[in-house]
């Protein structure tokens, strides 16, 4: 007769401590735990060789060698297109300009009666991409260090830094409704709640955040809503 060993004394409080001084129900419900508890330890690995089903099926699979291949063919791909959409046309060129879909993107329509005098914010080489449905701004190419300044007088909202996103930037708040952002700067020169004019200094350019190249990220919101910079910067396409 196999005797299940108790994990706390029991005896003090006159319940049985065999399997067989079980009634009959109880008995088939333990049998039925312990077979879907050792199963389980199987299955997930919870064993003295951690061994696991799950991990046996799975290294099967992708030990075929054209399951590999197609695996790794996807992620190449799915990667590349990530990477091109997202960050290669930061560097600029011709084929890079063939991914702007500006011209595809409907304009929205600016009530700028209310605007003070707007400047391009940097003396840049190139524009590298414009405004699309999948790009929020346009990418302006300028040498680390060139000198950042505001599109319109207004106030400074933020700074800040987002490793994965626009590095360091400033956000501008201007009147009418109009945001700026100005992204992967390689200095920042203001402080929140500063106020600032056409002349004054943002930061300098650079390639910080998730960036491939030096460049200026301008991206201008209206009531919160990304609009396309051409429409009310003159210079930028």
């Amino acid at each position: 007769m196999k005797v299940y060993r108790r994990e706390q004394e029991l005896d003090g409080f006159g319940l049985p401590t065999r399997k067989a001084d079980l009634p009959a129900g109880r008995q088939a419900s333990m049998d039925n735990v312990s077979f879907y508890l050792k199963h389980t330890k199987k299955l997930l690995g919870f064993t003295r060789t951690g061994a696991s089903v799950v991990g046996k099926k799975l290294l099967r699979l992708f030990g075929r060698r054209e399951i590999r291949r197609g695996v790794g063919a996807g992620l190449v791909a799915v990667l590349t297109f990530i990477f091109l959409v997202h960050n290669f046309s930061n560097i600029g060129g011709a084929s890079v300009l063939a991914l702007n879909l500006t011209g595809n993107t409907p304009k929205p329509v600016i009530d700028a009666t209310t605007l003070s005098s707007v400047q391009v914010p940097i003396t840049y080489q190139y524009e590298s991409r414009g405004y699309s449905w999948y790009h929020a701004g346009a990418d302006l190419v300028a040498p680390i260090g060139t000198p950042v300044r505001p599109i319109m007088e207004g106030k400074i909202e933020e700074t800040n830094y987002d490793a994965f996103g626009y590095g360091k930037h400033v956000i501008v708040k201007h009147e009418g409704g109009f945001e700026s952002i100005y992204g992967h700067l390689s200095k920042i020169e203001v402080t929140q709640g500063q106020k600032v004019n056409l002349d004054t200094e943002l930061g300098q350019s650079g390639s910080t955040g998730f960036s491939t190249g030096p460049h200026l990220h301008l991206e201008i919101h209206k009531d919160g809503v990304p609009i396309d910079p051409a429409e009310i910067v003159p210079g930028i396409k």
